[in-house]
């Protein structure tokens, strides 16, 4: 910690003074002024009051990427890096400050969701039709959420009103895309019942390319399918407790490439569920139980078949209570994972017993927010985390923070018991970050600055000489995120930047897939009827290795979308977007294709 201050500093001053000479032209991701969030501290509160970089994501936001995947959505409106290793369906990963897919912990209207197996989160199958929001917190947040919240969390709640609505959309595009959905919520007197459906298809190019090599590239087309639905209940009792329900699955189907002719294939259906209730104790205490369970069941159809099914099923108290010092937070979990599977696995189940207490308090133009959490967890004992901040508010407009905060990871099962390839006296990862923030809110634009350091200890890497991994090395990732928000011509612009240095500190060697720069800038107007829109995604070049071979290099891109919709009336809209506008050539996993440009068409109908 002694050398990230002046080091930010440093950084950030540098930052700040572009971003004043710029501000005209850019707009930050995050979150607008007023608007209320959840997941940086497990409570609502206004995005402008979190002591954390918070990024949201609405459905007018994902309306307008048109067919684009989840992970090209939070790549543009989120400020974070994927990783991806062909088009639809394929496997895909977000890296947010540095921290690796295993270290992004994923969240569906509260409920932990992702493979034990693989580590982390299957975000190609999680489908756009099942989303009304996404807040994406930067930063180490195990003290609230526990495991793998290293990087961050990302939160995605599903689809859900207020009011009576009916809507119903079809799309078309290149590649043989085709999509549907349909939704109806329907409020009779205290109960309100949502209902939702989505199918989509497409036909994109090979996942793979000639670098890939011969055990891999098949140059044909490597088809995607995605059915998914929602069903949600909520009723008020009289004495004001509410009680709600919901179920939810994407179930997909996509070939992928394994180097021989032939239709190799995954199956793969993610699904949630989970009954609530919510009460108002006392005028200072509300209560919420959550029992919930998630399923990643994914089956593989190949040369080399394959099943991994994974069950997470958890018990959550919330406590909220406003006290004279402070808004207080009281919880409780219990989190049970198992694995099925025609793997043989030394153990094949775990479970956590977890206590967190958090406090966010103002006091005059001083703001203080802090957690703790005590995780016990069968395989590797007790662990505590927490995190700390502080913000002063220089003036009506100008906010200052300071945050430190500790986060772990567990091994996945695969790290720890696949046959001939694991390592059972793995040890946790651990991380110690810090930040500095500073927000400038004035009438005519918005600035936002936050400089980090994240050191990430006992990271567990492959070792090449015993083919197996170990805990032998440690990430060193700091760097700056610039935003900024203005209107330019009735346009609404939007940018952020990051520059960071992932590295590994055993070798002095960039962090794989991670690259030195990139950030988005986004532009959106309103012309009476029609909406009209254009985001230009970039990243710096980046090494799919951890030794920055020549050969896994990829280079620096930048690609441009936009968007446009005509509404006919009250009712019906249309809307077209092209993804990739200049048809630009890019990877982001060596080998790999990305996709290419792209025309996708949509007509929509929204009643009541």
């Amino acid at each position: 910690m002694n050398s990230f201050f002046p080091h930010a500093l440093k950084h950030g001053g540098l930052a700040v003074a572009s971003l004043f000479t710029l501000h005209a032209a850019a707009q930050s991701n995050t979150a607008p002024i007023g608007t209320i969030v959840v997941t940086a501290t497990r409570t609502a509160q206004r995005a402008d009051d979190a002591l954390a970089q918070t990024a949201l994501i609405t459905r007018d936001d994902i309306e307008a990427a048109g067919t684009a995947s989840l992970v090209e959505l939070l790549q543009a409106r989120a400020g974070v890096e994927i990783r991806a290793t062909g088009g639809a369906g394929q496997p895909a990963g977000v890296f947010i400050r540095g921290a690796t897919a295993q270290q992004t912990l994923v969240l569906v209207d509260g409920v932990r969701i992702g493979s034990a197996t693989s580590g982390s989160a299957a975000f190609e199958n999680i489908a756009l039709d099942l989303i009304e929001r996404i807040e994406v917190v930067k930063g180490p947040m195990s003290g609230l959420y526990g495991a793998d919240a290293i990087g961050g969390v990302v939160q995605i709640f599903t689809r859900t009103h207020a009011k009576p609505r009916l809507s119903a959309s079809v799309s078309v595009g290149t590649d043989s895309t085709l999509g549907a959905s349909a939704g109806l919520t329907t409020v009779e007197d205290k109960t309100a019942i949502t209902l939702n459906v989505g199918y989509q298809e497409a036909k994109p190019r090979s996942a793979s390319n000639p670098a890939a090599g011969s055990f891999t590239y098949n140059p044909d087309r490597d088809p995607y399918s995605n059915t998914n639905f929602l069903a949600k209940i909520n009723h008020s009792l009289w004495q004001g407790e509410t009680l709600s329900a919901s179920v939810w699955q994407s179930r997909g189907r996509v070939s992928f490439d394994d180097g021989v002719p032939g239709n190799p294939s995954n199956r793969q259906i993610l699904s949630g569920a989970q009954i609530a209730s919510q009460n108002n104790v006392a005028s200072f205490w509300k209560s919420n139980v959550r029992l919930s369970q998630s399923v990643d069941d994914i089956v593989t159809t190949s040369a080399y078949p394959s099943v991994f099914k994974t069950t997470q099923s958890q018990i959550q108290w919330q406590n909220d209570l406003a006290t004279p010092v402070g808004t207080w937070l009281v919880g409780f979990e219990r989190l049970a994972q198992k694995v099925a599977s025609d793997t043989p696995f030394d153990k094949t189940s775990r479970t956590t017993q977890s206590a967190f207490l958090g406090v966010s308090e103002t006091i005059g133009e001083q703001r203080l927010s802090a957690s703790v959490r005590r995780d016990r967890e069968t395989q590797f004992g007790a662990r505590t985390t927490g995190a700390f901040s502080y913000g002063l508010q220089m003036a009506a407009d100008e906010l200052v923070y300071l945050s430190y905060g500790e986060a772990f990871r567990v091994p996945s099962f695969n790290d720890l018991y696949y046959p001939g390839f694991s390592n059972p006296t793995l040890r946790p990862e651990k991380s110690k970050s810090g930040e500095f923030g500073w927000r400038l809110t004035r009438a005519t634009y918005q600035l936002n600055l936050a400089a980090f350091e994240n050191r990430i200890d006992d990271l567990i890497g492959f070792n090449s000489e015993t083919s197996r991994p170990e805990n032998i090395r440690r990430a060193y990732i700091r760097g700056v995120e610039l935003g900024a928000k203005t209107t330019i011509m009735g346009f609404a612009v939007n940018a952020n930047a990051t520059v960071q240095r992932p590295e590994d500190t055993q070798t002095g060697k960039q962090l794989r897939s991670r690259a030195k720069q990139f950030g988005t800038v986004s532009a959106t107007r309103d012309v009476g009827v029609w909406s009209l829109g254009a985001t230009i995604v970039s990243s710096g070049a980046r090494f799919d290795s951890g030794n920055e071979s020549a050969a896994s290099r990829t280079a620096g891109y930048a690609t441009l979308n936009v968007n446009a919709r005509y509404q006919i009336n009250k009712l019906w809209s249309v809307a077209a977007s092209v993804q990739n506008l200049t048809d630009k050539t890019y990877e982001t996993t060596r080998g790999y294709n990305t996709p290419g440009r792209g025309l996708f068409v949509t007509a929509r109908m929204v009643a009541f």
